[in-house]
């Protein structure tokens, strides 16, 4: 993977950034909807940061290994985004209560409301719940838990994901919902792939939803993932995370974060909770995210897992005559 400052931003950026209102950092994709309805007083936080998270698979960290070859083996571990998240603002104490899981997928309407319900008695200070809609709009079960008949239906199980985040009163950190057709055939089936009408009305409708609710930061998934797609590459705050073939940003599935993406995925979130925040909390509101950093204090978490056998220099016997 590289990672190279940018030095020159367009002027069709810098539109873009002042547009979404980032955050001193220039996070390119964060960004809080302007308010309709009076800002929530955030209670100030005392001891660590309650962090709990709400999701899906990449929340999850399905698939997310990294491994790397050493002169004395190969050094491996595996990484959840809130661990990522942790590398990115390690000054940053937090009391955590990790609910994502990969089998989201298949029961999101149930699931949502086992994970809100065990989150809300945690009581968090903060959530991030950046995956937990995909599968309130993918998928191919209905709203009354049936198959998914047609696309008004993906639109009524989205508004039962809305509804469901709607019961915490603290911050909650979101993700748009991005366009996955190229995992269409790997982990995704045609029939789970929404229409590309349907992602941009989930897309508005949730940033509407956020302007109702000001206490939500939204984290522009979907600007991700193009920019993924188009370019290969993810601005994340003053850097650029470029994909190659020996360090990819997606996993072989086109649907996953590897390591190097989810490490950039962490830093917008650390980002995210650092806008939500405000100065309710210190330590958040001195994050610096760095993908580079992190990805350096997540190198050094690997651990050895095989040892080559040395090289014999024994001569092997000579065979045995018949």
């Amino acid at each position: 993977m590289t990672f190279t400052r940018n030095t020159h931003l367009s002027k069709i950026v810098i539109a873009a950034v002042l547009a979404i209102a980032f955050t001193a950092a220039g996070f390119r994709f964060l960004g809080r909807s302007e308010a309709t309805t009076p800002r929530v007083e955030i209670v100030k936080v005392v001891g660590p940061l309650r962090v709990a998270v709400l999701g899906a698979s990449a929340s999850a960290g399905f698939g997310c290994v990294l491994r790397e070859d050493k002169a004395d083996g190969e050094y491996t571990a595996g990484f959840k985004l809130i661990d990522m998240v942790r590398y990115a603002c390690p000054d940053l104490e937090m009391l955590t209560s990790d609910l994502s899981s990969p089998f989201f997928f298949m029961g999101p309407i149930e699931s949502g409301k086992t994970s809100v319900k065990r989150a809300i008695a945690f009581n968090p200070d903060c959530v991030v719940a950046l995956d937990f809609l995909f599968w309130f709009c993918y998928g191919d079960d209905s709203p009354t838990g049936g198959r998914l008949k047609s696309e008004d239906e993906r639109l009524a199980k989205f508004e039962l994901g809305l509804a469901q985040l709607e019961q915490f009163t603290v911050p909650v950190i979101i993700g748009t919902i991005p366009d996955m057709r190229r995992a269409v055939g790997k982990m995704l089936s045609k029939a789970q792939m929404p229409e590309a009408a349907t992602l941009t009305k989930v897309n508005e409708r949730m940033s509407a939803w956020a302007k109702e609710h000001p206490s939500v930061t939204i984290v522009a998934l979907a600007d991700m993932q193009r920019q993924l797609m188009d370019d290969g590459s993810l601005d994340i705050g003053g850097e650029r995370l470029v994909s190659t073939a020996a360090a990819p940003l997606l996993q072989r599935d086109q649907l996953h974060p590897s390591a190097q993406g989810l490490a950039g995925i962490g830093c917008a979130v650390a980002t995210a909770i650092k806008q939500a925040m405000g100065d309710a909390c210190a330590n958040a509101a001195s994050c610096t995210p760095s993908a580079e950093a992190t990805m350096g204090r997540a190198r050094e978490k690997l651990e050895l897992v095989f040892v080559p056998k040395p090289a014999s220099t024994e001569e092997a016997p000579a065979p045995t005559p018949p």
